[in-house]
């Protein structure tokens, strides 16, 4: 899912997004293109858990500066490597309006309903990257299409989007050359891994021996 990530914010900022429409006209149009680097620009991880640890890790070895957020900041509390910036989620548009490159990767919850909405929009910097591997719930559709519409975005990736087991994507996204969908696969790769198994294995270790668990759900938080 990390990779996920890095490879959007790259397939935008190289602008590899364009060569589809220049393939379907058959005609380059070398002007439109205006790459970025991704070294040096700063990326805001949404909900810097196990998820956004990874993608923070890819992104800091691709030269970038991580910044991100999380449910509970303690005040003087050392930062955790890579980010130069930790906030919370009332901190998030401080984040937002320093950083080109987005990374929804916190859990959807009652507090992360419609996070990313007309105000976090705002807060963005022009010409942002946004990419969604959580949930498609945490980002408000209208106010996202209404972005892309004002030109705010210079691209937007996702992995989910709202409602994806009861319908297709809103075909304004679908019709949108700045937009990559992709049908919940960002997890997916050619290995094998049984972190699942091997959880439950530990777990099942620890419940025998009398000990807490790992990974227990928070029923209040929701995760």
């Amino acid at each position: 899912m990390a990779e996920y990530a890095l490879a959007s914010f790259l397939h935008f900022s190289r602008g590899l997004h364009l060569s589809y429409r220049d393939k379907q006209r058959r005609q380059f149009d070398h002007r439109s293109y205006d790459p970025i680097t991704i070294r040096g620009k700063t990326v805001c991880v949404v909900g810097a858990g196990g998820i956004g640890q990874e993608v923070a890790n890819l992104c800091a070895a691709a030269g970038m500066r991580v910044v991100g957020t999380r449910r509970e900041v303690s005040p003087g509390a050392a930062l955790p490597f890579p980010f130069a910036r930790m906030e919370s989620a009332q901190g998030l548009h401080d984040l937002l309006r320093e950083s080109e490159f987005v990374a929804i990767c916190c859990p959807w919850t009652k507090e992360t309903h419609h996070l990313i909405g007309t105000d976090a929009f705002s807060a963005m910097k022009p010409g942002a990257v946004l990419v969604n591997i959580a949930r498609g719930e945490i980002i408000d559709e209208e106010a996202l299409i209404l972005a892309l519409s004002q030109g705010k975005l210079r691209g937007f990736a996702t992995d989910v989007y709202d409602g994806e087991f009861e319908r297709p994507p809103d075909l304004r996204l679908w019709d949108d050359e700045r937009v990559v969908i992709t049908p919940h696969v960002s997890a997916a790769a050619d290995i094998s891994e049984h972190q699942g198994v091997q959880l439950f294995c530990d777990n099942l270790r620890r419940y025998l021996d009398g000990q807490p668990l790992e990974n227990v759900i928070d029923w209040e938080r929701g995760y």
